[in-house]
């Protein structure tokens, strides 16, 4: 368990960072009042941990005591980055979890708060594309075999919840589901062709949206050296095509921290009275759904009784 204690001296983005090593044994409030020395006047905490935890983590982190600090500083969970969590049964159980006990909810796909993605939004909610009428996503990106030997949860479904839609592809399918009117109908093909994981490292979908509009998803780790990642919005009066291939084709070590820093400034400002924090449950609950449409829904041991 990796904790970082943020100051909440508005959020300064400069934490004091506890790598700390520790485990769900120990009671929690014991562990961040004994191990951390942090009590509610400290502020905001902020969890890291791999994805496939949350919801059980959560439960536990409000039964503990530690829903005492939440609700003691105002805090919102943001919850886990990429996605909230591995299905939207968790999902929805989550934001059920967190609504019974007061505790706001949200998600973090940081880069909703790129310039890139900002001008997409403006241009599809001002009507500069006109009617839509396609729009893909494609991920054509590389990881070695050391990059998922050298961890005891990528590439699994327990933890990770799949492979290269849900952990490498989400932030697209997230910019997708963001983007485009709700998906009525998918039809897709998934495999594992170049890793020993029990996951997809390939996967391809055709999809027909809300209103008529069509479109596509390609994600996968399994196209050397790697290419850029690509987001193409077609309409009767305009396009937009994103094409990156500076960040994470096939190093997931190059990407930017600035995205991050603007996602904690619009949660702080939500906590401040500002805007409504843009990507609660429900929001980032439709790339996760897009995924099940892919994939299928896989039998989950957590569920429905035992999260606690």
């Amino acid at each position: 368990l990796h904790m970082k204690k943020v100051l909440k001296a508005r959020l300064r983005l400069q934490p004091v960072r506890l790598e700390v090593a520790g485990t769900l044994d120990t009671p929690l409030e014991e562990f961040i009042a004994s191990e951390l020395d942090l009590t509610p006047k400290d502020g905001d905490i902020v969890l890291a941990y791999a994805k496939g935890i949350e919801t059980p983590l959560v439960r536990k982190l409000l039964k503990s005591g530690l829903g005492d600090y939440l609700t003691a500083t105002d805090t919102t969970l943001p919850g886990c980055e990429k996605p909230l969590e591995i299905s939207t049964a968790r999902i929805d159980h989550l934001a059920a979890v967190c609504a019974e006990a007061g505790v706001a909810l949200g998600g973090i796909f940081q880069t909703r708060w790129t310039d890139t993605f900002a001008e997409a939004r403006r241009l599809v909610d001002t009507g500069a594309l006109g009617r839509l009428t396609y729009a893909s996503v494609q991920i054509p990106w590389w990881r070695s075999d050391d990059y998922y030997a050298g961890s005891t949860w990528r590439g699994t479904y327990a933890v990770d919840g799949g492979g290269a839609l849900m952990n490498q592809g989400i932030h697209m399918l997230d910019w997708l589901t963001a983007l485009t009117p709700p998906v009525e109908e998918v039809k897709a093909f998934t495999a594992t062709l170049a890793h020993d994981i029990e996951v997809e490292d390939t996967a391809a979908a055709v999809i027909r949206f809300k209103g008529g509009a069509l479109g596509h998803v390609y994600a996968t780790t399994a196209s050397f050296p790697g290419g850029a990642k690509r987001l193409e919005l077609h309409g009767t009066k305009g396009t937009f095509v994103f094409d990156d291939s500076a960040h994470g084709a096939s190093r997931p070590d190059h990407l930017e921290s600035e995205p991050h820093r603007r996602c904690f400034e619009a949660f702080a400002a939500a906590l401040d009275g500002g805007p409504a924090y843009p990507i609660d449950a429900a929001e980032a609950r439709k790339p996760v759904a897009l995924v099940e449409a892919i994939c299928g829904i896989r039998p989950d041991p957590l569920l429905p009784f035992h999260l606690d």
